[in-house]
């Protein structure tokens, strides 16, 4: 979950590892700002149902996300729109993340501490790139 982000983001490698259809990608056109420091094109999103569940009850929605072909330590990215669409409200303290279910009561989803640190030692491995500074001398 991304709170910072516009879109909702599905990365290439897990549509393909979900096996699903290509028939079901639908023409985009635009990119992403600032998405994984820099600008990425988009050509396609997928409407996916999505399911959120707790030990008691859960909660489906569809979900738009563009696809993006790049690496990534996550599946996937849910921001602004779906959490907005849930009326979720993210425990970033306690690696929770609450929304109303269908009955009336509360769905608790939680984060695996131990799977949260490895992706997010990954994406900082991933953001840090090679940076060559070309220094001009003054006439």
């Amino acid at each position: 979950m991304d709170q910072r982000s516009s879109a909702d983001v599905i990365f290439w490698g897990t549509f393909t590892s979900l096996q699903l259809s290509p028939n079901q990608l639908r023409p985009y056109n635009g990119c992403l700002a600032g998405f994984a420091g820099d600008q990425v094109e988009v050509r396609v999103y997928v409407e996916l149902r999505t399911t959120f569940s707790d030990e008691s009850t859960t909660r489906t929605i569809t979900i738009r996300y563009i696809v993006v072909n790049t690496s990534s330590a996550y599946n996937l990215l849910l921001g602004r729109p779906s959490l907005n669409k849930l009326g979720a409200v993210a425990l970033t303290a306690h690696m929770k993340m609450k929304l109303p279910s269908p009955k009336g009561g509360v769905i608790t989803i939680k984060s695996d501490q131990k799977t949260t640190q490895k992706c997010y030692e990954s994406s900082l491995k991933n953001q840090r790139g090679t940076y060559t500074i070309a220094i001009q001398a003054r006439e």
